[in-house]
């Protein structure tokens, strides 16, 4: 199967898992309503389990476009020379000088430590030494305290998923998983005509256990973790000083 599919594929091969090819009772505009349904819960599966394959290339910001109240308005698809609308985000760096060349990497900060600059009114430095921290408020990245005038900030965030509005538009199906939509589209017009949806139910399952078990060896050199730990064979080069952990 392709790895993409216009909406009209889509539609029409979930018209017939549905076995639903010459019928009536679910209109084009209905399985086009459950198409989309059935993408956007893929598009989370895949952005949960693959986010490398969804993050756009990362955003620089000045910090110019941080308002006084330490607010800087996430892309909507219009901000920032029309770039990607933000769906999540992954990580905010802050430059540390007045170009784009060196980069740090910035810790969010708890929302009950949103005043904690207020008195005195202090501003972040090229080297961070108040340490610039973010957190997302709403369509907002908050940051505290306020960066200093002439420095950049870099967003890497996943964008939003596009609608699929005529039968031209084309879903994204990262390695085939287009057949999740196809399934799942299936079973909701299955749902509406109350007939057993357990077989596509069943297919559904399977779908999503491959994508997870596929996910856990994306990177089968070297196997993300939740955090990096220290053992014995593993700190310092291999050596752990004074013997212990």
């Amino acid at each position: 199967m392709s790895t993409s599919m216009t909406l009209l594929e889509l539609r029409t091969a979930s018209r017939q898992r549905a076995d639903m090819v010459n019928s009536t009772f679910v209109t084009d505009s209905e399985f086009n309503s459950y198409i989309n349904q059935s993408y956007f819960e893929l598009y989370d599966l895949l952005v949960t389990t693959y986010e490398d394959y969804y993050v756009t290339a990362p955003l620089v910001i000045p910090t110019t476009s941080v308002g006084a109240n330490g607010l800087l308005p996430l892309p909507d698809g219009t901000l920032y020379s029309a770039a990607e609308p933000f769906y999540k985000l992954l990580g905010v760096d802050l430059g540390l000088s007045s170009n784009t060349t060196a980069f740090v990497t910035l810790k969010r900060f708890e929302f009950i430590s949103r005043n904690r600059y207020v008195y005195p009114q202090l501003n972040s430095t090229y080297l961070g030494v108040f340490n610039l921290r973010y957190h997302l408020t709403g369509d907002n990245l908050m940051l505290i305290p306020t960066p200093a005038g002439g420095q950049y900030l870099r967003l890497w965030y996943i964008p939003r998923m596009q609608t699929l509005t005529i039968d031209a538009d084309t879903a994204d199906g990262i390695s085939g998983w287009t057949e999740y939509i196809i399934c799942d589209a299936a079973i909701k017009a299955g749902q509406k005509e109350e007939t057993d949806v357990s077989v596509l139910m069943n297919q559904k399952a399977a779908l999503i256990k491959r994508i997870e078990e596929t996910a856990m060896n994306r990177d089968a050199g070297q196997p993300a973790t939740i955090s990096d730990t220290r053992t014995r064979s593993e700190s310092w080069g291999g050596y752990e000083p004074h013997g212990g952990y």
